[in-house]
């Protein structure tokens, strides 16, 4: 898994939220035709995701990376 460099991001807290969002809905499309292995980390993660409202830098990054490991 890569890891981003955290001061590349230059979207604004309404845009991380939106991508996250976008990315969560990839997710969760995808569960209802594949069965995915995600950590008990990942998994829980995604969960908080779907739940929160701020989406920090790292938190963005991370889903990326969980989205191109498992898509």
């Amino acid at each position: 898994m890569t890891y981003h460099e955290l001061s590349e991001c230059t979207l604004t807290t309404d845009e991380r939220r939106a991508e996250a969002d976008r990315i969560l809905t990839i997710i969760t499309n995808s569960l209802a035709t594949r069965q995915f292995s995600f950590t008990e980390i990942e998994a829980r993660f995604i969960g908080t995701m779907s739940h929160g409202e701020y989406v920090s830098v790292k938190q963005l990054f991370w889903l990326r990376d969980i989205k191109d490991k498992y898509l």
